[in-house]
Parts: structure tokens; C-alpha cells; sequence
């Protein structure tokens, strides 16, 4: 508006001297009433788009009440101006009718235009705000399933080493709900590798309290690759799956291992089938799979073959 406005003044009043014959030393005093014209212009303008009645909101009664009112306005103090610009015709209110017309028609437009460009954007913003808050609220349900999902799990394991070993089942039990102290304390999707791979540890070592030898844990990462970022739990529950569907003996252990490759982490097991009628329902991993699509946009890779099962995390810087 300020700068649109005394634009208008010099394009309007430039070529009222070039074909009149005013003095040119009242060309400034002419563009500066021009361009107050086209401040009020616009005053009137975004007013009427906020405030123009409901039942006559339409593009044409804007245009024609902002119109009449610069007119009107410029009649009023007619008698302050009409010294500024020599006219050689009686058509002088004919001239400065279309010379109002002309400004008011332009300042309408580029008006128009930023009222839409702004609803385009206030929508869109809206329109983002909404899918955010769609995958928050997605990323809570989700969030809400890793608990219990391991939770019953880990029961579980509880309850076949009370049957076994009621000692080592005590211990476990002991990790156990220091595992979980930890898991619950943490309120946040996103955590360092590092702090993960920590995670990963304790939950190893309370697994080989249930397995002994039967599991085999090796990690393969550089320093620099710690400092990235990783939904929480992601990794302990590929760790997690692979226990789960496995058929783990000290004579025929479970071979787990985690690498970072090309910013990508890879969660590796040879496969020991499980004679078992049981069928996986694969929740745990496509529970993962939304996480990381909601987070990188991009899915896990899973790769499968008859003696190897594989799964790789896209890391977030």
C-alpha cells in the first residue's frame, strides 16, 4: 500500500503534464494528492472486503461503492485542486472521472489478489495444521501400542522361567521392571541412536538371562553415526521380533546384528524356523513402518530370504 500508492501518484500525474500544459513545478504537489487518493483508495477497499454488507459481498458493488465514494471525495475538495492542472477541454470531470476510475479499478485489483493470495495461504496453513495434527494423533496411537505389545511379551517370557528356573526368573524380573522404569520415563518419539542402542543392551541382557547362549549380539557402528536420531524403541522391537520368531537353542543360537550403512541402520538375524502353527500378524513391524513414514516420509526396508531376515531405518539427522 505505501508503495503501490505513490507509484500510482507519478504513473496518473505524468502523463496529465506531458499532455497539458501545467507547470511542471506542480507535478509534485499533483502526484502527492494523487497518491493520497490512492491511500484512502485503498483504505476504502480493504474495509469493504472485511465489511461490506453480506447480501451485497459481491466483486462489482465493492468496485463500484469504493468508486463512487473516491469520486464524491474528490469533488469535496475540488475547489483546493482545480488550480493544480490546466485542462484545454470542458471535459475536465469526464478526465478526472476515468483518471479515478483508473486508480481505484487498479488498487481493486492488486487488492483482490493479496485477499486471495492470503485466504490461499490461510488455507493451506489450516489445511497443514490439520494433517499435523492428524499425524500426532496417529503417532500417539501408535506410541500407545509399544508398551503393551512388549509388555505381554515379556510376561510371557516371565512365565515360562518361573515354570523353568524360578531363580533366574526373580532376576528377570528385577531387569525387567528396571527396563521398563526406563521405557516409561521416556516422553519422547525421538531419541540419539546412542540412547537406543543403550536400550537395546539392557534389553539383550535381560533376554540372556532367559536364552544364555542361545543369543548372539554384536553392534557395528561408528562414532558419528550415534548422534542421529531414531524413533524410541524402534530398534529393541526388531530385537524383540527376531527373539519372538525364532527357535533359540545354545546349540543353535540366534545371530543379531546392528549396523549403520549409507545413514541407514540395518537389524539383521539369521532365520531358525519355529515348528509352529502360529502365524505372525507382523503388527510390531507395521507399527514401525507408520512411525517412519510419519517421521522421514520414507518406509523400512525389509529383506527376506530363506536363511537371513533383515531390516533397515532410515536414521534422522
Amino acid at each position: 500500500m505505501l508503495i503501490t500508492s505513490p507509484v500510482i501518484g507519478l504513473m496518473i500525474a505524468t502523463p496529465i503534464f506531458l499532455s497539458t500544459g501545467t507547470p511542471i513545478t506542480n507535478l509534485p504537489f499533483v502526484a502527492l494528492i494523487i497518491t493520497s487518493f490512492s491511500l484512502v483508495s485503498w483504505l476504502l477497499n480493504i474495509l469493504f472486503t472485511k465489511y461490506f454488507p453480506i447480501n451485497l459481498n459481491h466483486i462489482f458493488w465493492r468496485w463500484l461503492a469504493s468508486t463512487v465514494l473516491l469520486v464524491l471525495l474528490v469533488s469535496a475538495v475540488q475547489s483546493f485542486i482545480k488550480n493544480l492542472v490546466t485542462f484545454r477541454t470542458e471535459y475536465i470531470w469526464l478526465i478526472r472521472s476515468v483518471n479515478i476510475t483508473a486508480v481505484n479499478t487498479i488498487i481493486f485489483i492488486i487488492n483482490m489478489l493479496i485477499d486471495t493470495l492470503e485466504t490461499k495461504l490461510q488455507l493451506e496453513n489450516e489445511n497443514n495444521q490439520l494433517k499435523i495434527s492428524q499425524l500426532e494423533a496417529q503417532l500417539a496411537q501408535l506410541k500407545n501400542q509399544i508398551n503393551p505389545h512388549f509388555l505381554f511379551n515379556a510376561l510371557s517370557s516371565l512365565k515360562s522361567l518361573m515354570k523353568r528356573n524360578p531363580e533366574i526368573a526373580e532376576g528377570y524380573l528385577m531387569k525387567l521392571s528396571d527396563f521398563l522404569r526406563i521405557s516409561i520415563n521416556q516422553n519422547k518419539d525421538l531419541v540419539l541412536l546412542e540412547e537406543e542402542l543403550q536400550l537395546c543392551n539392557d534389553y539383550i541382557d535381560l533376554q540372556k538371562m532367559r536364552f544364555q547362549e542361545g543369543i548372539k549380539y554384536s553392534v557395528d557402528i561408528d562414532k558419528n553415526a550415534l548422534r542421529y536420531r531414531i524413533p524410541f524403541f524402534a530398534l529393541q522391537s526388531l530385537l524383540e521380533n527376531a527373539i519372538k520368531h525364532n527357535a533359540i537353542s545354545a546349540v543353535s543360537p540366534l545371530h543379531i546384528q546392528v549396523k549403520v550403512k549409507d545413514n541407514w541402520v540395518e537389524v539383521s538375524n539369521n532365520i531358525l524356523p519355529q515348528f509352529s502353527l502360529q502365524i505372525s500378524s507382523q503388527t510390531g513391524l507395521r507399527n514401525l513402518n507408520e512411525r517412519f513414514k510419519i517421521h522421514t516420509g520414507v518406509p523400512i526396508v525389509i529383506t527376506e530370504d530363506k536363511h537371513h531376515f533383515q531390516v533397515q531405518l532410515k536414521l534422522i539427522k
